[in-house]
């Protein structure tokens, strides 16, 4: 630790001495100067980079893509990775370094510099941030700004941007603009790493957890980094399904037909009394369960024949495990029909087949369930969940 402190002082005296020209201004030493000091991780000088000092309070115009700010200045570190300022116009300014993959951001005070105090800067392998913007209805994009750089990203149609080459640093400044609204919020970006920051201003209070458009039998909540696979499985090896039983249910998942656009599950079953066949899909994990007692209502969409159920469950050796469900009956194979499940429909706790009711299950569920039973065939599309929000689904 004293070898490592006598070094820095040592390059300090030798950055406060020198007579090399940093940003064209001799560096001969006077009262007063700020000095700054850029090493690599493993702490030899970074000669000849750029530093780049804004006012923190700037960001990059949107309608114009201007970056011209009141305050803004450029310097380039000597030999021995020194720089020497000796004013700062603003009384905070960001300086932003990225050189070849490593960089560091840190804010500078006006009072620091009169003060002439001496600092150290390391350069840390970048990182980038990514996230989703939840966007209102009407709204087709909105703008990432970064106060004191002049970064700035352009969401896609769904809310999603993605940010490269920041330099590590523990509390970024967002400006958002999400139409006539501007958010303003903070994010963390590790060394070298991939950080989620997610704007939830309109954050939605209903999530669509299975549409089968992709083709695949998946929950994805890509603001979340979230993605399950749906499988089929039966009780007895006596159930006989069509597609067969997979630990993904894709095969199963084909134009829905009879009038309804885009695709859906389908899959028929075969199963004698007392045992049934399943498709099954986690959308919380075993130690992250959903709280779902904000629910207003489940809603799908459905067609077949038979006997089905449709149940929220709660799976996993930490959990209590158990069920809560409702029973329905279908008799018309070509007509799709609206299906709307409140948590007052859900069948009382009767034991039966691990019923325990809404109110045992409802803060640990793990997975979605659909119970086909006795000679069954289903057809299932777009499950929404009404009354709770896109975050209810990352891991706590």
């Amino acid at each position: 630790m004293m070898k490592k402190l006598f070094l820095l002082l040592a390059f300090l005296i030798l950055c406060a001495c020198s007579d090399k020209d940093v940003a064209g201004i001799s560096t001969v030493e006077t009262e007063n100067a700020f000095l700054i000091r850029v090493v690599h991780e493993n702490s030899m000088p970074a000669s000849n980079v750029v530093a780049r000092v804004r006012s923190a309070d700037f960001v990059r115009n949107v309608v114009d893509d201007s970056t011209e700010t009141s305050f803004f200045k450029e310097y380039k570190t000597d030999s021995l990775g020194c720089i020497r300022m000796d004013s700062l116009d603003v009384d905070t300014a960001m300086i932003e370094i990225i050189d070849k993959g490593e960089g560091v951001v840190r804010k500078i005070a006006a009072r620091d510099v009169q003060e002439g105090d001496s600092v150290q800067f390391v350069l840390e392998k970048t990182g980038s941030l990514h996230g989703k913007v939840y966007l209102p209805e009407g709204v087709d994009f909105a703008w990432i700004q970064v106060y004191g750089t002049d970064r700035l990203v352009k969401t896609d149609s769904r809310g999603f941007y993605e940010m490269d080459s920041l330099a590590p640093y523990d509390e970024y400044g967002l400006q958002i603009i999400i139409g006539d609204t501007v958010v303003q919020q903070s994010a963390e970006v590790k060394i070298g790493g991939k950080t989620s920051s997610n704007v939830y201003a309109f954050e939605p209070d209903s999530v669509k957890v299975l549409d089968f458009e992709m083709g695949k039998a998946e929950f994805v909540l890509e603001e979340f980094d979230l993605r399950a696979t749906g499988y089929l499985m039966v009780t007895d090896t006596s159930v006989v399904t069509v597609p067969a039983i997979s630990d993904d249910a894709s095969d199963a998942v084909e134009h829905a037909g009879a009038g309804r656009e885009g695709k859906a599950l389908h899959w028929k079953s075969s199963a004698g009394f007392g045992v049934w066949s399943i498709f099954g899909i986690w959308i919380c994990t075993e130690k992250s369960p959903c709280d779902l007692t904000e629910l207003d209502s489940v809603v799908y969409y459905v067609r077949g024949t038979g006997h089905y159920s449709f149940a929220f469950e709660a799976l996993g050796k930490t959990n209590v495990e158990g069920k809560t469900l409702t029973d329905d009956t279908l008799d018309v194979a070509n007509e799709w029909k609206r299906v709307c499940v409140k948590p007052s429909d859900f069948i009382g706790p009767d034991s039966s087949w691990g019923n325990f009711g809404w109110d045992a299950v409802k803060k640990t569920v793990t997975t979605i369930s659909i119970l086909a039973y006795d000679e069954a065939e289903i057809w299932i599309d777009d499950i929404t969940l009404y009354g709770i929000k896109p975050s209810e689904f990352a891991a706590k």
